[in-house]
């Protein structure tokens, strides 16, 4: 697969998880980035290139994402280490 097709399924599943749209960008500059910013009609995701070589990267991306839509804020630090260790 490759990295647009990935980027795809990325956003399709956060789609699908929250119930709405998002505009999904990938920064090849900021490796590690993860942000959510709702000051727009569709949510923007910004997530570092690196969801294409660490697959946990990738999975912790999308459920910080789907959590801070969901609650419309972004998520602390412990509320999303508790998130994490219940799934």
């Amino acid at each position: 697969m490759d990295d647009e097709e990935f980027a795809s399924r990325i956003q399709e599943k956060i789609e699908r998880s929250t119930g709405q749209s998002i505009e999904l960008r990938v920064d090849h500059q900021e490796t590690g980035q993860l942000q959510v910013e709702f000051n727009r009609e569709v949510p923007l995701v910004v997530v570092g290139a690196n969801v294409f070589q660490f697959s946990g990267f990738a999975r912790m991306c999308i459920e910080y994402a789907v959590a801070s839509i969901r609650a419309q804020r972004p998520i602390d630090v412990l509320e999303f280490h508790l998130l994490l260790a219940r799934n």
